[in-house]
Protein backbone atom coordinates (compact mmCIF):
# COMPACT_ATOMS: atom_id res chain seq x y z
CA UNK A 1 0.00 0.00 0.00
CA UNK A 2 1.26 3.72 -0.75
CA UNK A 3 3.32 5.16 2.22
CA UNK A 4 0.59 6.91 3.96
CA UNK A 5 2.28 10.01 4.81
CA UNK A 6 2.48 10.56 1.00
CA UNK A 7 -1.02 9.13 0.30
CA UNK A 8 -1.72 12.76 2.09
CA UNK A 9 -1.79 14.05 -1.11
CA UNK A 10 -4.04 11.58 -1.90
CA UNK A 11 -5.36 13.74 0.78
CA UNK A 12 -2.96 16.69 -0.95
CA UNK A 13 -4.92 15.44 -4.66
CA UNK A 14 -7.85 17.23 -2.70
CA UNK A 15 -5.51 19.36 -1.54
CA UNK A 16 -4.43 17.96 -5.33
CA UNK A 17 -4.50 17.08 -2.42
CA UNK A 18 -1.68 16.05 1.24
CA UNK A 19 -2.42 15.19 4.90
CA UNK A 20 -1.25 18.24 14.10
CA UNK A 21 -0.94 22.84 18.12
CA UNK A 22 -2.14 25.93 18.66
CA UNK A 23 -2.74 28.57 16.10
CA UNK A 24 -0.30 31.27 17.04
CA UNK A 25 0.89 30.07 20.62
CA UNK A 26 -1.35 27.46 22.00
CA UNK A 27 -3.84 25.01 20.75
CA UNK A 28 -6.45 24.66 18.05
CA UNK A 29 -10.56 25.02 19.23
CA UNK A 30 -10.86 21.53 19.59
CA UNK A 31 -7.73 21.01 21.45
CA UNK A 32 -7.88 20.41 25.42
CA UNK A 33 -5.02 22.25 27.63
CA UNK A 34 -4.93 18.75 29.16
CA UNK A 35 -1.24 17.82 28.58
CA UNK A 36 -0.31 14.73 26.28
CA UNK A 37 -3.99 14.02 25.33
CA UNK A 38 -4.41 12.80 21.79
CA UNK A 39 -5.04 15.27 19.76
CA UNK A 40 -6.02 13.82 15.91
CA UNK A 41 -5.96 17.16 14.01
CA UNK A 42 -3.92 19.70 14.60
CA UNK A 43 -4.00 22.83 12.02
CA UNK A 44 -1.64 26.07 12.28
CA UNK A 45 0.82 28.35 11.29
CA UNK A 46 4.09 26.71 9.82
CA UNK A 47 6.85 26.55 12.64
CA UNK A 48 9.74 29.06 11.91
CA UNK A 49 11.92 26.13 11.96
CA UNK A 50 10.92 24.81 9.10
CA UNK A 51 10.31 27.99 7.19
CA UNK A 52 14.09 28.64 8.14
CA UNK A 53 15.09 25.41 5.70
CA UNK A 54 12.00 25.65 3.29
CA UNK A 55 12.07 29.55 2.67
CA UNK A 56 15.99 29.21 1.45
CA UNK A 57 15.25 26.39 -0.50
CA UNK A 58 12.47 28.29 -2.36
CA UNK A 59 14.70 31.89 -2.70
CA UNK A 60 17.25 28.68 -4.04
CA UNK A 61 14.94 27.35 -6.66
CA UNK A 62 12.97 30.66 -7.77
CA UNK A 63 16.71 32.61 -8.43
CA UNK A 64 19.15 29.40 -9.39
CA UNK A 65 17.44 25.72 -10.09
CA UNK A 66 13.69 26.20 -11.41
CA UNK A 67 13.67 29.80 -12.29
CA UNK A 68 10.97 29.42 -15.19
CA UNK A 69 8.79 27.69 -13.02
CA UNK A 70 8.71 30.37 -10.38
CA UNK A 71 8.51 33.14 -12.96
CA UNK A 72 5.59 31.51 -14.04
CA UNK A 73 3.98 32.37 -10.17
CA UNK A 74 4.08 36.13 -11.41
CA UNK A 75 0.39 36.26 -12.63
CA UNK A 76 -0.86 34.78 -9.09
CA UNK A 77 1.17 37.60 -7.19
CA UNK A 78 -0.32 40.12 -9.90
CA UNK A 79 -3.79 39.02 -8.36
CA UNK A 80 -2.96 38.43 -4.85
CA UNK A 81 -1.67 41.29 -2.48
CA UNK A 82 -0.54 39.15 0.45
CA UNK A 83 0.73 36.54 -1.98
CA UNK A 84 3.04 39.28 -3.96
CA UNK A 85 4.78 40.19 -0.55
CA UNK A 86 6.22 36.46 -0.74
CA UNK A 87 6.99 36.14 -4.03
CA UNK A 88 8.54 39.38 -4.82
CA UNK A 89 10.68 38.80 -1.52
CA UNK A 90 12.23 35.66 -3.00
CA UNK A 91 13.94 38.05 -5.34
CA UNK A 92 14.57 41.06 -3.69
CA UNK A 93 15.93 38.90 -0.94
CA UNK A 94 18.55 37.05 -3.36
CA UNK A 95 19.39 40.28 -5.04
CA UNK A 96 20.63 42.10 -1.96
CA UNK A 97 22.90 38.92 -1.51
CA UNK A 98 26.96 39.73 -2.42
CA UNK A 99 28.48 36.42 -4.32
CA UNK A 100 29.77 34.63 -1.29
CA UNK A 101 26.18 34.21 0.07
CA UNK A 102 25.07 32.51 -3.27
CA UNK A 103 27.57 30.41 -3.19
CA UNK A 104 26.69 29.08 -0.08
CA UNK A 105 23.25 28.83 -0.58
CA UNK A 106 24.06 26.67 -4.13
CA UNK A 107 26.44 24.56 -1.90
CA UNK A 108 23.95 23.79 0.79
CA UNK A 109 21.12 22.59 -1.96
CA UNK A 110 23.89 20.45 -3.41
CA UNK A 111 23.87 18.70 -0.26
CA UNK A 112 20.86 19.05 1.31
CA UNK A 113 17.30 18.33 1.01
CA UNK A 114 15.08 21.13 3.07
CA UNK A 115 12.43 18.81 3.75
CA UNK A 116 14.73 16.59 5.37
CA UNK A 117 16.78 18.78 7.30
CA UNK A 118 13.40 19.93 8.98
CA UNK A 119 12.30 16.47 9.30
CA UNK A 120 15.65 15.86 11.31
CA UNK A 121 14.31 18.82 13.24
CA UNK A 122 10.75 17.52 14.42
CA UNK A 123 12.11 13.72 14.63
CA UNK A 124 14.22 15.47 17.39
CA UNK A 125 11.84 17.54 19.30
CA UNK A 126 12.79 20.53 17.71
CA UNK A 127 9.93 21.95 15.83
CA UNK A 128 9.17 24.71 17.90
CA UNK A 129 13.16 25.68 17.92
CA UNK A 130 13.92 29.41 17.75
CA UNK A 131 17.16 30.51 15.63
CA UNK A 132 19.87 30.12 18.53
CA UNK A 133 18.70 26.38 19.28
CA UNK A 134 18.11 25.52 15.47
CA UNK A 135 22.06 27.06 14.83
CA UNK A 136 23.17 24.58 17.77
CA UNK A 137 21.46 21.63 16.83
CA UNK A 138 23.31 22.01 13.83
CA UNK A 139 26.09 22.34 15.25
CA UNK A 140 26.01 18.84 17.28
CA UNK A 141 23.80 16.76 15.70
CA UNK A 142 25.52 13.83 13.00
CA UNK A 143 23.21 14.93 10.25
CA UNK A 144 24.30 17.97 9.23
CA UNK A 145 28.00 16.94 9.79
CA UNK A 146 28.72 17.35 5.81
CA UNK A 147 29.73 21.09 5.24
CA UNK A 148 28.62 21.54 8.68
CA UNK A 149 30.55 25.18 9.03
CA UNK A 150 29.33 26.46 5.82
CA UNK A 151 25.82 25.56 7.28
CA UNK A 152 26.06 27.19 10.72
CA UNK A 153 27.38 30.49 9.20
CA UNK A 154 25.02 30.68 6.42
CA UNK A 155 21.56 29.94 8.25
CA UNK A 156 23.10 32.36 11.61
CA UNK A 157 23.50 34.85 8.56
CA UNK A 158 20.55 34.03 6.60
CA UNK A 159 17.85 33.50 9.67
CA UNK A 160 19.31 36.86 11.89
CA UNK A 161 19.08 39.34 8.69
CA UNK A 162 16.11 37.64 6.54
CA UNK A 163 14.47 34.78 7.81
CA UNK A 164 13.11 35.67 11.10
CA UNK A 165 11.71 39.38 9.75
CA UNK A 166 9.97 37.84 6.88
CA UNK A 167 8.16 35.08 8.87
CA UNK A 168 7.27 37.51 11.26
CA UNK A 169 5.65 39.71 8.60
CA UNK A 170 3.72 37.03 6.45
CA UNK A 171 2.58 34.98 10.01
CA UNK A 172 -0.59 36.99 10.26
CA UNK A 173 -1.59 36.79 6.87
CA UNK A 174 -0.91 32.47 7.65
CA UNK A 175 -2.70 33.27 10.99
CA UNK A 176 -5.85 34.33 8.95
CA UNK A 177 -5.73 31.11 6.42
CA UNK A 178 -5.57 29.12 9.64
CA UNK A 179 -8.71 30.74 11.24
CA UNK A 180 -10.70 31.00 8.14
CA UNK A 181 -10.37 27.20 7.98
CA UNK A 182 -11.52 26.34 11.48
CA UNK A 183 -14.27 28.79 10.95
CA UNK A 184 -15.70 26.10 9.18
CA UNK A 185 -16.56 24.09 12.27
CA UNK A 186 -17.61 24.89 15.50
CA UNK A 187 -15.38 25.45 18.21
CA UNK A 188 -14.98 22.63 20.49
CA UNK A 189 -15.38 19.98 17.44
CA UNK A 190 -14.01 16.67 17.74
CA UNK A 191 -13.27 15.11 14.58
CA UNK A 192 -12.51 11.76 15.91
CA UNK A 193 -15.99 11.44 17.60
CA UNK A 194 -17.39 13.24 14.65
CA UNK A 195 -15.89 9.81 12.32
CA UNK A 196 -16.97 7.32 14.57
CA UNK A 197 -20.15 8.55 14.24
CA UNK A 198 -21.06 8.65 11.07
CA UNK A 199 -18.86 5.47 10.51
CA UNK A 200 -20.31 3.43 13.12
CA UNK A 201 -16.72 2.40 14.08
CA UNK A 202 -15.35 2.69 16.92
CA UNK A 203 -11.32 1.94 16.90
CA UNK A 204 -9.25 1.21 20.22
CA UNK A 205 -5.41 2.03 19.19
CA UNK A 206 -4.72 5.80 19.53
CA UNK A 207 -5.33 7.97 16.36
CA UNK A 208 -2.20 9.12 14.87
CA UNK A 209 -1.76 12.89 14.88
CA UNK A 210 -2.28 15.03 11.18
CA UNK A 211 -0.52 18.08 11.75
CA UNK A 212 -1.56 20.53 8.49
CA UNK A 213 1.00 23.63 8.63
CA UNK A 214 -0.31 26.65 6.66
CA UNK A 215 2.83 28.41 4.21
CA UNK A 216 3.30 30.86 1.81
CA UNK A 217 4.15 28.18 -1.35
CA UNK A 218 2.82 27.79 -4.10
CA UNK A 219 4.52 25.38 -5.89
CA UNK A 220 5.69 21.71 -3.67
CA UNK A 221 4.44 20.53 -0.36
CA UNK A 222 6.16 18.85 2.45
CA UNK A 223 5.41 16.04 4.38
CA UNK A 224 7.12 15.12 7.54
CA UNK A 225 7.00 12.63 10.42
CA UNK A 226 7.48 12.23 14.21
CA UNK A 227 7.11 8.33 14.57
CA UNK A 228 3.38 7.70 13.65
CA UNK A 229 2.36 11.24 13.30
CA UNK A 230 2.50 12.86 9.93
CA UNK A 231 3.18 17.04 9.58
CA UNK A 232 1.63 18.41 6.24
CA UNK A 233 2.40 21.93 5.04
CA UNK A 234 -0.42 23.56 3.18
CA UNK A 235 -0.10 25.42 0.01
CA UNK A 236 -1.48 29.18 0.42
CA UNK A 237 -4.15 28.17 -2.70
CA UNK A 238 -5.98 25.39 -0.76
CA UNK A 239 -9.50 26.35 0.19
CA UNK A 240 -10.37 25.47 3.15
CA UNK A 241 -12.88 23.37 2.09
CA UNK A 242 -10.24 21.13 -0.02
CA UNK A 243 -7.92 21.39 3.71
CA UNK A 244 -10.99 19.65 5.33
CA UNK A 245 -11.75 17.28 2.85
CA UNK A 246 -8.20 16.19 3.26
CA UNK A 247 -7.82 15.77 6.72
CA UNK A 248 -10.79 13.84 6.65
CA UNK A 249 -9.27 11.18 4.17
CA UNK A 250 -6.23 10.99 6.34
CA UNK A 251 -8.12 10.40 9.32
CA UNK A 252 -10.81 8.31 7.95
CA UNK A 253 -8.58 5.93 6.55
CA UNK A 254 -8.13 3.72 10.22
CA UNK A 255 -11.60 3.21 10.08
CA UNK A 256 -11.59 1.59 6.72
CA UNK A 257 -8.55 -0.61 7.56
CA UNK A 258 -11.20 -2.73 9.83
CA UNK A 259 -12.37 -4.24 7.18
CA UNK A 260 -10.04 -3.59 3.63
CA UNK A 261 -7.47 -5.10 5.33
CA UNK A 262 -9.85 -8.32 5.81
CA UNK A 263 -9.91 -11.25 3.67
CA UNK A 264 -12.97 -11.47 2.33
CA UNK A 265 -12.91 -7.57 1.35
CA UNK A 266 -9.36 -8.32 -0.81
CA UNK A 267 -11.11 -11.09 -2.30
CA UNK A 268 -13.85 -9.00 -3.49
CA UNK A 269 -11.23 -6.39 -4.63
CA UNK A 270 -9.38 -8.68 -6.56
CA UNK A 271 -12.16 -9.45 -8.76
CA UNK A 272 -12.75 -5.59 -9.51
CA UNK A 273 -9.53 -6.17 -11.75
CA UNK A 274 -11.69 -7.06 -14.46
CA UNK A 275 -12.25 -3.65 -15.25
CA UNK A 276 -10.32 -2.11 -17.86
CA UNK A 277 -11.12 1.65 -16.95
CA UNK A 278 -10.38 0.86 -13.09
CA UNK A 279 -7.08 -1.30 -14.45
CA UNK A 280 -5.69 1.04 -16.68
CA UNK A 281 -5.93 4.37 -13.97
CA UNK A 282 -4.59 2.51 -11.19
CA UNK A 283 -1.47 1.54 -13.36
CA UNK A 284 -1.24 5.36 -14.16
CA UNK A 285 -1.30 5.89 -9.95
CA UNK A 286 1.35 3.12 -8.76
CA UNK A 287 3.03 3.02 -6.33
CA UNK A 288 -0.15 1.72 -4.99
CA UNK A 289 -1.00 -2.04 -4.57
CA UNK A 290 -3.88 -2.75 -5.97
CA UNK A 291 -5.54 -3.01 -2.83
CA UNK A 292 -4.32 0.17 -1.20
CA UNK A 293 -5.69 1.94 -4.69
CA UNK A 294 -9.22 0.84 -3.98
CA UNK A 295 -9.08 1.32 -0.66
CA UNK A 296 -8.05 5.05 -1.81
CA UNK A 297 -11.00 5.82 -4.23
CA UNK A 298 -12.85 4.55 -0.98
CA UNK A 299 -11.81 6.68 1.19
CA UNK A 300 -11.67 9.86 -0.82
CA UNK A 301 -15.45 9.79 -1.82
CA UNK A 302 -16.06 8.90 2.56
CA UNK A 303 -14.13 11.86 3.18
CA UNK A 304 -16.39 14.06 0.39
CA UNK A 305 -19.24 12.38 2.12
CA UNK A 306 -18.19 14.18 5.44
CA UNK A 307 -17.50 17.31 4.25
CA UNK A 308 -20.94 17.42 3.19
CA UNK A 309 -22.53 15.75 6.19
CA UNK A 310 -20.26 18.65 7.77
CA UNK A 311 -21.70 21.31 6.54
CA UNK A 312 -18.48 22.02 5.05
CA UNK A 313 -19.28 21.80 1.03
CA UNK A 314 -22.91 21.58 -0.52
CA UNK A 315 -21.89 18.68 -2.47
CA UNK A 316 -19.27 16.29 -3.28
CA UNK A 317 -17.83 18.13 -5.67
CA UNK A 318 -15.52 16.17 -8.82
CA UNK A 319 -13.68 13.16 -8.12
CA UNK A 320 -9.94 12.57 -8.72
CA UNK A 321 -9.97 9.17 -9.17
CA UNK A 322 -12.21 6.56 -10.78
CA UNK A 323 -15.59 6.45 -8.28
CA UNK A 324 -14.87 8.35 -5.45
CA UNK A 325 -17.65 10.63 -6.45
CA UNK A 326 -20.13 8.32 -7.55
CA UNK A 327 -19.26 6.36 -3.68
CA UNK A 328 -19.41 9.74 -1.97
CA UNK A 329 -22.75 10.75 -4.03
CA UNK A 330 -24.15 7.20 -2.71
CA UNK A 331 -22.46 7.70 0.51
CA UNK A 332 -24.60 11.38 0.64
CA UNK A 333 -27.49 9.33 -0.76
CA UNK A 334 -28.15 6.28 1.30
CA UNK A 335 -25.86 5.51 3.73
CA UNK A 336 -26.71 5.40 7.81
CA UNK A 337 -25.03 3.84 10.14
CA UNK A 338 -27.76 3.21 12.40
CA UNK A 339 -29.18 1.04 9.69
CA UNK A 340 -26.15 -0.95 7.88
CA UNK A 341 -22.36 -1.12 8.32
CA UNK A 342 -20.02 0.94 6.02
CA UNK A 343 -18.37 -2.46 5.25
CA UNK A 344 -21.83 -3.79 4.02
CA UNK A 345 -22.69 -0.54 2.36
CA UNK A 346 -19.22 -0.58 0.31
CA UNK A 347 -19.26 -4.01 -0.44
CA UNK A 348 -23.03 -3.84 -2.31
CA UNK A 349 -22.09 -0.76 -3.91
CA UNK A 350 -18.74 -2.33 -5.63
CA UNK A 351 -20.52 -5.10 -6.42
CA UNK A 352 -23.43 -3.27 -7.70
CA UNK A 353 -21.30 -1.03 -10.36
CA UNK A 354 -18.95 -3.51 -11.17
CA UNK A 355 -21.28 -6.81 -11.33
CA UNK A 356 -19.37 -9.12 -9.31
Amino acid sequence: MKNKTVSILGFCACIALAMLFVLTSGCSPWQSDVKNQVKPLVIKVEDFSIFLFESSEEIYRANVKNQSLWAGLRENAERDAEYAVHYKWLYETYGKWDEHRRAQLKEVFNVYEAQLMSECLIQNGKQEAGLDEIIKFIREDNFFRDHRDVLIDFYSWYGTNYAIKHYEQIKPMLQRKVDNTLSRVEKGFDIRSFIEKETGIQIKKKTNTLELLQNMRLIGFSSFSREKDSFVTIQWNRTPDRIWTASFHYLSEPYYQTFTDGWSFKYLVRKLKKDEKLMARYKEDIPYTWEGWIEENLVEGYARFLSVRKGITRDVGDGIYVFDKDYAQALVTSFDSQKTTLEEFTVNFLKKRYDV
